[in-house]
């Protein structure tokens, strides 16, 4: 199964959610997507609008792909469960967003954590290489272990 994560801001993203659909529909994929506030309804995918953390989570997990939108919380989730990531960057300019999601999905597929999807006429060939794509390994976070330094440095 192919889950997307079209966000849960304001902004429709038609410019995904179409072209999926349609490919679903021509090839026979098993496709969710959280939709959000995309105006256009998939027919050839299920879909929810809004789906409780607990469940989008188990989703991934279960996911053989993520597609997500250029944020960081659809890739950050995505890059917990270690799943082929592909990451469609919104832009201001096609009123997808207020952010520009383009650098973020660049500097992560330099890194090997995802492949980035920048003209949505290639989706079709992303999914066929996210199948045999593995997200580099990543660093832990060095963030809790300088907190606790922090705490003990006070904590007397």
């Amino acid at each position: 199964m192919i889950v997307a994560l079209v966000g849960t801001g304001p902004d429709s993203f038609d410019r995904l959610v179409r072209p999926l659909d349609a490919l679903a529909g021509k090839n026979g994929l098993d496709v969710f997507i959280q939709l959000g506030h995309t105006r256009y309804e998939p027919s050839h995918c299920r879909f929810e609008r809004f789906v409780e953390r607990d469940e989008l989570l188990r989703l991934i997990e279960g996911a053989e792909i993520v597609i997500t939108q250029g944020g960081y919380g659809g890739i950050r989730d995505a890059l917990s469960f270690d799943k082929p990531i592909l990451a469609v960057p919104r832009y201001p300019a096609l009123d997808e967003s207020p952010d520009y999601q383009d650098e973020m999905v660049r500097a992560m597929e330099e890194k090997d954590y995802l492949i980035g999807v920048y003209d949505i006429g290639q989706l079709e060939g992303a999914i066929r290489r996210a199948r045999g794509f593995v997200p580099a390994v990543r660093s832990p976070s060095k963030i809790p272990a300088m907190l606790a330094e922090y705490v003990a440095k006070y904590d007397t």
